[in-house]
């Protein structure tokens, strides 16, 4: 059926529907709506678009931060939208990495070999450094997005921490690119958080406990 005026209705839908943030059906059935020739809708996307482009031309080409489209359609509460998982990991990945694979004396990994795996945690991923299979412990990268948060853990050594860009909130403290800090065995970290976004390297023991 076309439109014979323009309504607060249309202008979200032609939104949603340029910004690629409608769901499966809901795109299959404005495009359709499209192709039959409705003149009004045609005009609304047609401006966002218009728009979307424009802005896009006006800032240098970059990669935008993980988990960006799902906080995105969250807030624009888009038909189709997934719910952020509240459930919790029961282990940690790193603890089924291979512990034989990295062999001693010399490791060598080069940018761009290592790959990021989920950690079951919405926005927080983990890239393999190496496993020490003598100390049980492991070295990563761990890649947290703008507003993510990782549960509450128990080390079960000591566990250092490297900030490499971003901020980590870890209670009180706020943590930025360049500080580091030691957690002895025992200790137990409340949930750590970000709101920019975060890259760590973290060497910790490989018998950790979650524990919120």
């Amino acid at each position: 059926m076309r439109h014979s005026q323009l309504s607060d209705e249309i202008r979200e839908t032609a939104a949603l529907f340029s910004l690629g943030a409608l769901g499966p059906e809901e795109t299959r059935s404005f495009e359709e709506h499209l192709r039959a020739g409705c003149s009004i809708c045609e005009a609304e996307v047609r401006a966002f678009r218009d728009v979307t482009d424009a802005l896009a031309d006006l800032g240098p080409a970059a990669a935008p931060p993980d988990a960006l489209r799902a906080r995105l359609l969250e807030r624009l509460g888009a038909p189709g939208a997934a719910a952020p998982s509240t459930e919790r990991p029961t282990t940690q990945v790193w603890k089924e990495w291979d512990r034989s694979r990295d062999p001693l004396p010399w490791f060598l990994l080069r940018a761009g070999e290592g790959s990021w795996e989920e950690t079951g945690v919405d926005g927080v991923r983990v890239q393999r450094l190496f496993v020490d299979a003598a100390r049980q412990s492991a070295t990563m990268l761990v890649k947290m997005a703008p507003g993510t948060s990782y549960p509450t853990h128990r080390h079960a050594a000591a566990e250092e921490c490297y900030v490499l860009s971003g901020d980590l909130h870890v209670g009180d403290v706020v943590m930025r690119a360049g500080d580091y800090q030691r957690a002895s065995s025992g200790t137990v970290h409340g949930v750590q958080s970000t709101e920019e976004g975060c890259t760590l390297l973290i060497v910790s023991s490989l018998h950790d406990e979650l524990i919120g």
